[in-house]
């Protein structure tokens, strides 16, 4: 896979979330995007994080914003803007504005309604990404704070899975070993008995089925592979190799 570089021209807003607070631009691509950025060279770990995140779940055909590398044009930033966390720049990690009605989803109350109209496409996108998160022991996706994403277009709904920059338990790269065989319980992420049980009972063996392909999917995974997405990191954002041979264990292991 490799990973498309573009340029910021147009600056149009900055975001106000609880962490990272990304940048909304137009690029070179005449595309949208919503970059993060390493806060004046101060976090990295969420830029690795996120495209680690977003080239496994692309392999494993789970719902994920297009996403690119973004060089970050300083000279385009509005000079009286006052920015959370410094202005953007260096290379970013840009996820790719959703065409379409897009709604957040806050909740598990909204995720139920949704299934409650047996859409089988958003069934398994939810189950896929469960079974992604429990994987890679993402911190941030919980049932207060989903990070979801319904896209509508057309007469198509699908789930978007987005932000994966508290994958790992959001420990240092060096840390990982002892995490890696640790089982997330029920509430540390969206696996919720009361969400499970309702869509067990409705679906039933298609529950089943999907959730065997994603594993057996994620079990598939070829070390070649995981080595290509761990190459494609930029230098720029100063991984080291002994927190790539600890990633890489950490993915293998939980496999």
């Amino acid at each position: 896979m490799i990973i498309k570089r573009v340029k910021t021209e147009i600056f149009q807003k900055e975001f106000e979330t609880r962490g990272s607070h990304p940048s909304l631009f137009d690029c070179s691509d005449e595309n949208r995007y919503i970059v993060k950025h390493a806060q004046q060279g101060r976090n990295y770990k969420h830029l690795i994080n996120e495209l680690i995140a977003a080239q496994l779940a692309q392999t494993l055909n789970i719902p994920v914003p297009e996403f690119s590398l973004i060089e970050i044009n300083e000279g385009i930033l509005p000079a009286d803007y006052l920015f959370a966390c410094g202005k953007p720049s260096g290379l970013g990690y840009g996820s790719q504005f959703l065409s379409g009605t897009i709604r957040a989803i806050t909740n598990i109350d909204t995720i139920i309604n949704i299934t409650k109209h047996k859409n089988d496409e958003v069934v398994e996108d939810l189950i896929k990404i469960c079974a992604f998160d429990i994987w890679l022991r993402n911190a941030d996706r919980v049932i207060n704070n989903p990070n979801l994403l319904l896209q509508e277009s057309g007469k198509r709904i699908r789930l978007f899975a987005i932000d994966h920059s508290s994958i790992f338990s959001e420990l240092n790269y060096n840390d990982l070993e002892r995490e890696a065989a640790e089982i997330p319980s029920i509430g540390e992420n969206l696996v919720d008995a009361v969400l499970f049980q309702k869509l067990y009972f409705k679906y039933g063996l298609f529950f089943d089925k999907v959730k065997q392909d994603i594993c057996t999917a994620i079990s598939a995974l070829t070390d070649k592979t995981i080595y290509k997405i761990l190459n494609n990191i930029p230098l720029e954002w100063g991984i080291n190799s002994e927190e790539k041979d600890a990633i890489f264990n950490f993915i293998k292991t939980r496999k």
